[in-house]
């Protein structure tokens, strides 16, 4: 009786360390990998932007919307602040006049300051801000009859038409935003331009005074969107 005690105590303290044995080591605690934080801005090396664009002009100075296309090269310091060269191109500038035989033309030719914020890991999404000086031009065609001085008339109405062909320095400002999948993506702005009214008038044609007069003063907004590629 006594022997089988004995054993049985000898058993219950052998038994923790058999457990113990048995039992599979516990495993290390995993290691978390440290958090990277998400970068807000983007690139900020210097590269250039070309764009080719269609839009829309509209307000102010014209009577209905009318189509415009054109195209844009920049260079960008560190993808920040940086200088571009906009031409825009609108074959039928909708002016309410009634000398006019055809809606005229009206381009610009624009050298611009840009400001830009990289947004995104990659600069995926650049909005910015432009605005600068250049060259408006008008190309008009004008009925002769409109041009004539009734103090010249001899009874016969003059016929046909004349073709005026004016530029005068202007200026536009305008903001946007871009965004790029790698080199390609697409730019969408809004523009207002504004020629300075002026009455001294340089043209020695009646046709020329008549365009000139049109030009100055003339201001109207232009929305554009278009494919843009960087490098």
């Amino acid at each position: 009786m006594r022997l089988s005690a004995l054993v049985m105590a000898a058993s219950l303290a052998a038994l923790p360390g058999t457990v113990a044995a048995q039992s599979p080591p516990s495993p290390p605690p995993a290691t978390v990998p440290p958090v990277t934080p998400a970068k807000l801005y983007g690139i900020t090396e210097s590269h250039w932007i070309v764009t080719g664009f269609v839009g829309s002009n509209f307000g102010s100075s014209t009577t209905n919307r009318s189509a415009d296309f054109g195209g844009q090269v920049a260079y960008m310091w560190k993808g920040v602040i940086g200088a571009e060269a906009l031409a825009d191109f609108a074959p039928s500038f909708k002016i309410d006049n009634l000398a006019l035989a055809e809606h005229p033309r009206a381009n610009s030719y624009m050298a611009n300051i840009v400001f830009a914020i990289p947004l995104g890991g990659e600069g995926q999404v650049v909005p910015y801000i432009s605005g600068g000086v250049g060259g408006i031009q008008l190309r008009t065609t004008v009925f002769n009859l409109a041009l004539a001085n009734p103090a010249n008339l001899t009874g016969t109405p003059a016929i046909g038409t004349s073709d005026g062909d004016e530029m005068k320095l202007g200026t536009d400002l305008g903001g946007g935003v871009m965004g790029f999948a790698g080199t390609v993506g697409f730019r969408a702005d809004v523009r207002y331009y504004k020629v300075p009214a002026d009455s001294t008038f340089q043209s020695t044609s009646a046709v020329g005074l008549f365009t000139e007069g049109l030009l100055s003063g003339l201001n109207f907004w232009r929305a554009n969107i278009g494919v843009a590629v960087r490098w």
